[in-house]
């Protein structure tokens, strides 16, 4: 039927809006179950392996969130899911210590959604904890005069990018 597709998919967002609007950190266990149980409804769908894989990650679950994570990708998630999805995934893979994976995940996401200054912040945590600091704070000085206005940081503009090539270098 025409349209069938859509309104699974319409469902479906709703019913992952749905659990993170009662999800509460000082209680996760519910969620994970509200997103177990709407993965069991929705098997291999991309967006229910993703909000299982987060909700494993809200519940501090991370070992337990990073296979589902690939398994999202694999599944096919993309747009904003497939961003949200790599900065989490680069996240959980930083606290599990696996540094080098996490820039790699991390670096993918800068290049598929340029310019989100929240890949940029998870790309700098991640360098920092794989031993680049020097290219972390670097990016981090080139987002802040990206997205800080006024005289005081404008004064210092050029002379902070070429600080921060500088580090990279």
């Amino acid at each position: 039927m025409p349209g069938e597709g859509t309104n699974l998919m319409t469902d479906l967002s709703d019913a992952i809006n749905a659990g993170w609007a009662t999800a509460r950190r000082d209680h996760p266990e519910p969620t994970v179950s509200y997103f177990r149980d709407l993965l069991g409804q929705h098997p291999g769908e991309a967006e229910a392996l993703f909000g299982y894989a987060s909700a494993l990650d809200f519940a501090s679950r991370e070992a337990e969130a990073a296979p589902v994570y690939e398994q999202a990708f694999s599944a096919g998630l993309n747009g904003e899911d497939l961003r949200h999805g790599l900065i989490q995934y680069g996240s959980t893979l930083r606290n599990l210590g696996r540094f080098d994976e996490a820039v790699a995940v991390l670096r993918r996401a800068d290049e598929q959604f340029p310019g989100h200054d929240s890949v940029a912040a998870f790309l700098a945590l991640a360098l920092t904890s794989a031993g680049s600091c020097p290219e972390a704070v670097a990016r981090l000085i080139v987002l802040a005069l990206d997205r800080i206005g006024g005289d005081d940081l404008g004064h210092y503009r050029h002379a902070l990018r070429q600080y921060a090539a500088e580090l990279t270098q």
